[in-house]
């Protein structure tokens, strides 16, 4: 039994060398030609997918703002210290430390007593509320701590009027945006870029709720 021998196509020859060869130069630049802008496609619809993910990343930046303020004004009654977010997307707050002269505070209570020489009383109205584990929608604000103007420690509430915005004063928020970005800074420095961290991480001694006696 024999097979029929292959037959191998080739391109059909007019006769002129000089035409036949401009020709074969033709289709190579066009495959050419074509090769370079699938490339150049392909590099562009990069680019735009690139530009695509930041600008979604940008409609979902959160930024932590601290605000402090007298309610009813600077001779208000109550003092207010508080954390906003400032930015267009939500703030997942993943851990909070509070210092006060470089020593963290383990809760509100042990900040005014170390700052202000409070001394507590369920009489005197303070309203404290926690920062860690809340998703902060953008203009949504925590009033972590309320201290009204009382007569029976007058002092304490001096003093916090006057260090509410101390140098001495940190409040390092660690918080993430819904795409799980990072950021780790102390509010009171109002800084626009804060500092990028791959996640977030339980300090030594977390800012959290006190045990009232």
């Amino acid at each position: 039994m024999h097979s029929d021998p292959e037959h191998h196509l080739e391109p059909r020859k007019s006769g002129n060398r000089l035409f036949d060869v401009a020709i074969t130069i033709c289709i190579l630049l066009v495959s050419v030609s074509s090769l370079i802008i699938a490339i150049v496609h392909s590099r562009t619809l990069e680019r735009m997918a690139d530009a695509n993910v930041k600008l979604v990343e940008a409609n979902s930046w959160p930024y932590l703002d601290y605000g402090t303020g007298n309610v009813g004004g600077n001779d208000g009654t109550a003092i207010e210290l508080r954390i906003t977010n400032d930015g267009v997307g939500p703030a997942k707050i993943e851990s909070a430390e509070l210092k006060w002269n470089g020593v963290a505070m383990h809760n509100a209570l042990d900040f005014l007593r170390a700052c202000c020489g409070y001394r507590y009383d369920k009489s005197n109205g303070l309203w404290i509320d926690l920062i860690t584990g809340r998703v902060l929608r953008p203009g949504e604000t925590i009033t972590f701590i309320t201290l009204p103007r009382s007569a029976t420690d007058a002092d304490a509430w001096n003093r916090l009027n006057q260090v509410r915005l101390n140098r001495s004063l940190a409040v390092d928020v660690c918080y993430c945006s819904v795409f799980d970005e990072c950021w780790n800074e102390d509010v009171l420095q109002m800084s626009l870029t804060p500092r990028r961290v791959d996640r977030c991480t339980t300090p030594s001694v977390p800012y959290g709720a006190p045990k009232f006696q």
